[in-house]
């Protein structure tokens, strides 16, 4: 096993940071660099790069911390450099805090990193293939520079999906509905908007464009029709005996096919202010259970708990925040916000490079199309890895590759060059991976693995004499 001296981390969104500021934690005295690639620099990844207060985290100030083992890490730092927004740990509010603290919380480790003598490099550049040489491992940028490193961290995050059919060429589509500035900078009150999805980012999308401009028309379509559930906190809280009773009825599909968005998501509010939403003590909870459980399991036994679970993850560890909540129903109210029960491939019709709907026996006209049809992870390219082959890594049915569980190292059958992945390049190997406090506790065991081979062989002061 290589003595591991200097790391590399592909990726600086939530996760890579995370596991970058867990390294300094645990490895500032024995590393002697640590390089980050990433195109476009420290935490300014697609989705936490927002200006408006709307764009809100969908999890709780109290578990968006980046350390694994400080929950209240993000809380300190807001109630230190933000006492004037006097927020709870309960709170959900906007991203832009979110990428301060990651930016900040980075710059800090770096200081205290160099006067350890590990330095911290920043490369803003794509990683384009790996490849395993004399023991260590070769990154290669997009200016086919070679780096040398004694274990790699993949941490590239997520990316945005396009439904099929549409051609990313069409003179009316928004791809990516982040930034939200991209749309809303081709939006005004005239505007008739098609907005592809009804989770988690079309509901972005529509807050913000109903916020700016309130009489924009704006039609959201979506294979289920319907908008996740609504909650007023997340954070992981012990379980009691009747939260079972409460999983166990909630985890089976409801008769949500036969309720219309807008009465479910008055209902779904209503419960909210009423505080009777006992669900959401036990989401927190859950995904943590989860992310642990399921890993060790077998494919058989992994398969009937996804499928048993896949309508309580979708619905409600997928929720939304109450304040967003309100604009929605606020908007369906006023005429402005229609939810379509339709397939997207079925609905759009592509006509002289403009993407109109396909409404009975007539074509609607949209001035723009905003893609918000899911946030996916992002596969790891096959020419990224085809050098690994020496390593024999084996990729997952989601793109990722297999690793071991407990260290989130990518298993091979030669690892003297440890690879681990986190966040999204963990897809189909860890169940829910788009969620903050899953990539920080990959982070921590990603850094326990590189402690243990590290403090394997280091001497200490007083070694001779043991």
């Amino acid at each position: 096993m290589t003595n591991i001296k200097n790391i590399a981390i592909i990726g600086a969104g939530p996760s890579g940071i995370s596991a970058y500021l867990q390294l300094v934690k645990e490895l500032h005295n024995d590393l002697t660099s640590i390089t980050i690639f990433d195109p476009i620099g420290i935490a300014e990844s697609f989705s936490f790069n927002t200006d408006l207060a709307s764009s809100l985290n969908n999890t709780s100030v109290g578990v968006s911390s980046l350390y694994s083992d400080d929950k209240l890490d993000y809380f300190k730092w807001l109630q230190d450099k933000k006492s004037d927004l006097n927020v709870s740990s309960s709170d959900f509010i906007s991203r832009y805090y979110f990428k301060e603290y990651c930016q900040d919380r980075f710059w800090q480790s770096k200081d205290y990193a160099d006067a350890f003598g590990c330095s911290t490099f920043v490369e803003n550049s794509e990683v384009h293939k790996l490849a395993f040489k004399n023991g260590r491992m070769i990154v290669t940028s997009q200016n086919d520079i070679d780096f040398f490193f004694d274990a790699v961290i993949l941490a590239t995050g997520v990316t945005t999906t396009t439904p099929g059919g549409l051609d990313n060429s069409c003179t009316n589509l928004i791809t990516n509905p982040y930034p939200e500035s991209l749309f809303l900078q081709r939006v005004n009150n005239d505007s008739k908007v098609l907005i592809l999805g009804s989770k988690l980012s079309a509901i972005d999308v529509s807050v913000a464009i109903h916020n700016k401009y309130p009489n924009a028309q704006m039609t959201m379509v979506s294979r289920s029709g319907e908008l996740p559930s609504v909650r007023s906190s997340l954070l992981i809280k012990s379980t009691v005996p009747q939260d079972y009773n409460i999983l166990s009825r909630l985890s089976a599909s409801s008769c949500a096919d036969k309720i219309n968005a807008e009465y479910k998501l008055e209902q779904d509010i209503a419960c909210c202010k009423s505080s009777l939403n006992h669900w959401e003590d036990i989401v927190g909870q859950f995904i943590e259970e989860f992310n642990e459980q399921i890993p060790t399991m077998t494919p058989d036994r992994q398969l009937r708990l996804m499928s048993k679970y896949q309508y309580f993850i979708k619905h409600y560890v997928s929720s939304f925040p109450l304040a967003n909540a309100e604009i929605v129903l606020q908007a369906i109210k006023s005429g402005n916000l229609t939810i379509l029960k339709k397939d997207i491939s079925d609905y759009i019709v592509v006509k002289d490079k403009h993407i109109f709907g396909k409404e009975r026996d007539r074509l609607k006209n949209f001035d723009v199309v905003i893609n918000a049809s899911g946030i996916s992870h992002k596969p790891i390219d096959d020419t990224l890895i085809h050098s690994l082959s020496q390593l024999s890594v084996t990729k997952n049915k989601a793109g990722g590759l297999k690793v071991s569980s407990s260290s989130m190292r990518v298993l091979s059958e030669n690892d003297s060059v440890p690879l681990y992945v986190i966040g999204g390049p963990a897809a189909g190997e860890v169940p829910i991976t788009n969620y903050v406090r899953s990539s920080v506790t990959q982070a921590k065991k990603i850094v326990s693995d590189i402690v243990r081979l590290t403090r394997c062989s280091k001497k200490g002061l007083l070694s001779y004499y043991a």
